[in-house]
């Protein structure tokens, strides 16, 4: 009775594992949609110069602080003049180069002077689309994948020819790694009739050890479609290995 709990536990993660790459992969792509519109809205708000005059301004005052997660932070204030009259605002951004009684460059908006800035610092704010649309491509791409291997997969259970390959081993994939954890992939054999040849098929990634439920279901062979015209194309039908559970969680 406890294998059997433990087998059906063990089934229950393959179903779990399966669904967090998906996850995964739809996580990478949602953090670099949020990236990409920060940096719109900051380049929005900051990158729009046509209201901004260039001038120097003297650093007066740097103070550091720590904030709730231990990191320092600075703020960096700035006197600077416009139309004769003196002003001291806080500035957006800081450098390690800066020391109280340097001159910098800054810019200040015509319709507010009080809001000021530097446009060589205003452009590490382009980091945040850059890295989202990093994590986009990333997510994006793993989706696509995912998505065309399915329209292929259900094409080939369509369209393709059904056999009966005979399972071979279970092998880790170690050229392909999700949050740091490696797949599996299920061989299996075939011997074509037809040709004489022998056909050697490797499984989609499975994200637990599929070994205890094959053993447990005493599985000697896998559900193989193949499409005749490119034997290349092919899919093993793993849902043998699950076919009797429905996880409503």
């Amino acid at each position: 009775m406890k294998k059997i709990t433990s087998n059906l536990e063990v089934r229950l993660d393959f179903m779990k594992e399966n669904k967090l790459e998906n996850l995964i992969w739809i996580l990478f792509a949602s953090i670099g949609v949020v990236f990409v519109i920060i940096g719109l809205v900051v380049f929005g708000n900051i990158f729009n110069y046509a209201n901004k005059v260039d001038t120097i301004g003297t650093i007066t005052e740097i103070s550091s602080y720590r904030n709730t997660n231990h990191n320092t932070n600075h703020e960096v204030y700035v006197s600077y003049t416009v139309d004769g009259k003196e002003y001291e605002s806080k500035l957006n951004s800081y450098s390690s180069s800066f020391y109280e009684g340097k001159e910098i460059d800054i810019y200040y908006d015509k319709d507010n002077p009080n809001r000021i800035g530097v446009k060589s610092l205003d452009l590490l704010f382009l980091i945040f689309p850059g890295v989202g649309l990093i994590f986009l491509m990333i997510g994006g791409t793993g989706i696509l994948v995912k998505i065309n291997k399915r329209k292929s997969e259900k094409k080939l259970k369509e369209s393709g020819e059904l056999i009966y390959a005979t399972y071979i081993e279970t092998v880790l994939n170690t050229s392909y790694r999700v949050n740091g954890n490696c797949p599996y992939n299920i061989i299996c054999e075939w011997n074509n009739p037809l040709d004489s040849k022998k056909y050697i098929f490797k499984s989609k990634n499975i994200w637990i050890n599929p070994e205890s439920i094959i053993e447990e279901k005493d599985i000697k062979q896998f559900p193989v479609y193949i499409d005749n015209n490119n034997k290349k194309k092919y899919t093993i039908d793993t849902d043998i290995l699950t076919d009797n559970i429905v996880d409503l969680r």
